[in-house]
Parts: C-alpha cells; sequence; structure tokens
C-alpha cells in the first residue's frame, strides 16, 4: 500500500523540468509541485477568523464573571 505522502520525481515532458508529486498527482489538486502547499489565505477570511476568536473570548471571560459573581 502507498501512502498518500509519499513523494516521487517526475519528468514533464521527458526530458524537461523534474517535478516532486505525490502518488495521486495530477487528481490530488497539489498544483504543478506537491511539496509546495502554502495555503493561500484572504484578508477577509483572516478578519473574520479573527473577529470569531475575539468573540469566543469575550463569550468565555463574560461565562467565568458570572459563573464567580
Amino acid at each position: 500500500m502507498v501512502h498518500p505522502l509519499d513523494y516521487e520525481r517526475i519528468a514533464i515532458p521527458p526530458h524537461g523540468g523534474v517535478r516532486i508529486v505525490c502518488h495521486n498527482w495530477p487528481s490530488c489538486g497539489c498544483g504543478d509541485d506537491c511539496t509546495q502547499q502554502s495555503p493561500e489565505d484572504s484578508p477577509f477570511a483572516r478578519r473574520v477568523l479573527l473577529a470569531l476568536m475575539i468573540a469566543v473570548a469575550l463569550i468565555g471571560a463574560g461565562l467565568v464573571y458570572v459563573g464567580l459573581r
């Protein structure tokens, strides 16, 4: 059985540039090189995540305050 994160070197087209790809390539969706998987976050998504983290922290602090009162 082949682990999905095992990489292999291939040349596309033959004798062309070498790429490192996983065994599921090209259907894996990794792009041209499976080792360069940096997520591309949008600034909006980062702001939403920050707002949710602040909201959860404030709700938790409020519950602790009410619980200790």
